[in-house]
């Protein structure tokens, strides 16, 4: 709450820059006496110290690769983020083991890019930052740039993003990407095969049975329900919950006697040039300062609002709740509402992120009171009650494991059904009969067959429109000439069966311009999951440690067993 009063006192900007110039030389004995302490005592990977300064990056680099940002990068790092997450537990309640694995992973990765000289310094980062923001001319776009630093939380300090890029990101990202290009590679049978089910002509038939079989009408017993459950304990897991009793307070009212001078919404107008857009076709203008005063008067008294509010929910409502209770606190603000969070989750509350790390860090007994900001209010917070993550017990769930076990019951007895049937279509289709009538020869009651469809799947869309269309086209992409399907269950649960007759040359000019780019997907999804499970099995070869060599985590992934010992 002290930095709040504090830079209101301070106006002279003579003043600010000495305050700077403290707070760098401030960092910079911290930087290297943490750096020191890292070296000392700090964590490893393998053999090597990962410096404090080096971590952060690595941190920082996750949380622009894993946030909101990602569809701002370059589809090569939008893909190293892909791998960084590959073969990871998704579960949430796994997400922030997964988070520190992806650090390590990066750091792991950095150290073979170190090793092998990949990614030059500044310079490769200055370069890839030119090649990434670009304007439509395809030119190095700098509001690009710069809007994507304000984003990223890197607006007052570029030099750290491109540091960044060329000591952690750059490095992990080029040892990855080498991987990758090297194990990316297709045989020229697939290449065949996949550019004649995309662009040749495929004339395909489809049995279908619907499905008349209803979950209701499925019996299961006492012994084969407890035994589902038994073998999926982990899908009924019930994350850990937190109940909380919370108020608003509203910070509009804090803004009412506050006077805004003008030079105070000049700089508020120029850190947020970005919201003075002018509209229609000037609307990536930033307009004069002087038709939006009123607008930049407004922006910063609401700012300065938040500020006064959060500072008094801080400094007097938090203690005043501690000692007397919430709803004394809450008083002046209406009745205490309250709320349910799980999985880090806050939906209904501005700011909802802020707020569910700001709960899932209380403690119901020595930290139970908080606030935090929103956008035009701050909640006053109360812990009142953890419920840990457990697997819930079979009473607890009983229709879901129910509704699940009856659900894995119709689904196995369709598809064996469609087994049998594939098995009796098949000795018709292999005598040569005609497609019809081999549906017709199998004698199962609501099976019909649908007339020749004809279609070319590089433009699937405007060339065929009949049920399950999507099964069948999925299904007609795999198969070669003369070949039936195994059973396919449709969304309804109505079953499939697709037979390709023949397919005939499409046109060879499409194909032929289509097959470099054809040949980068299937290296690029051939590739994926190895590029995956090379950063994994990196991070396994050299995982960090502490100095004294324990390890800091699990090295496992959290979806696979310890080895036992």
């Amino acid at each position: 709450m002290f930095i709040y009063r504090f830079s209101r006192l301070i106006k002279s900007k003579l003043l600010w820059g000495f305050l700077a110039l403290l707070m760098v030389f401030a960092f910079v004995v911290a930087d290297s006496c943490s750096g020191l302490a890292g070296q000392a005592g700090g964590a490893r990977i393998g053999d090597d110290p990962v410096a404090p300064r080096t971590m952060s990056q690595a941190e920082r680099a996750i949380g622009v690769m894993n946030g909101e940002l990602m569809g701002a990068l370059p589809e090569h790092a939008q893909v190293f983020a892909m791998f960084l997450r590959a073969n990871e537990n998704q579960d949430e309640e796994e997400e922030g083991l997964a988070t520190r694995r992806a650090v390590w992973k990066l750091l792991a990765a950095r150290t073979v890019g170190d090793r092998h000289g990949l990614a030059a310094g500044t310079p490769a980062a200055v370069d890839a930052i030119e090649s990434w923001f670009v304007g439509p001319s395809g030119a190095f776009a700098p509001e690009f740039y710069r809007a994507f630093l304000a984003r990223a939380n890197f607006a007052d300090s570029p030099r750290a993003f491109e540091e960044l890029l060329a000591d952690t990101w750059l490095p992990a990202q080029a040892a990855t990407l080498a991987v990758f290009n090297a194990v990316g590679w297709v045989s020229p049978m697939e290449r065949d095969f996949t550019l004649s089910t995309r662009f040749d002509k495929t004339t395909a038939y489809a049995a279908t049975l619907p499905n008349t079989l209803k979950d209701e009408a499925i019996d299961v017993s006492d012994a084969e329900l407890q035994a589902w459950y038994d073998a999926h304990k982990d899908d009924y897991q019930v994350p850990e919950r937190r109940a909380i009793a919370y108020v608003e307070i509203p910070s509009a009212p804090f803004g009412d006697k506050l006077d805004i001078p003008e030079l105070d919404a000049m700089q508020y107008y120029e850190d947020h040039q970005s919201e003075f857009y002018g509209t229609g076709t000037n609307a990536t203008v930033t307009l004069p300062f002087e038709e939006v005063k009123d607008k930049a008067i407004a922006k910063e008294r609401a700012r300065r609002a938040m500020e006064e509010a959060f500072v008094h929910a801080n400094e007097a409502l938090v203690p005043q709740a501690a000692t007397a209770g919430l709803a004394a606190a809450a008083k002046p603000y209406g009745e205490t509402k309250t709320a349910t969070l799980q999985n880090g989750q806050a939906p209904g509350f501005q700011n909802g992120r802020d707020v569910a790390a700001s709960v899932f860090e209380m403690d119901t007994e020595e930290a139970q009171f908080n606030a935090v900001a929103g956008d035009d209010r701050v909640y006053l917070i109360q812990l009142t009650k953890i419920e840990p993550a457990h697997i819930a017990a079979l009473d607890e769930v009983r229709d879901a494991v129910l509704a699940d076990a009856r659900r894995d019951k119709r689904e196995q007895r369709l598809r064996a059904n469609g087994e049998t049937i594939r098995g009796l279509l098949a000795k018709e289709l292999e005598k040569g009969t005609a497609f019809d009538q081999a549906v017709a020869a199998c004698k199962v009651d609501g099976l019909t067959a649908t007339t020749a469809m004809t279609f070319t799947l590089g433009n699937r869309a405007a060339d065929i429109d009949i049920p399950h269309r999507d099964t069948i086209l999925a299904a007609a992409a795999q198969l070669g000439v003369k070949a039936l399907s195994e059973p396919q269950l449709t969304p309804g649960d109505d079953l499939v069966l697709v037979y390709v007759d023949k397919r005939e040359p499409g046109d060879a000019l499409l194909k032929a311009t289509s097959t470099p780019r054809l040949l980068q997907e299937l290296a690029f999804w051939g590739a994926l999951p190895l590029a995956g499970d090379w950063l994994s099995w990196n991070l396994d070869r050299q995982p960090p440690t502490r100095a004294d060599g324990v390890p800091l985590f699990p090295v496992a992934r959290p979806d696979e067993e310890e080895p036992a010992e």
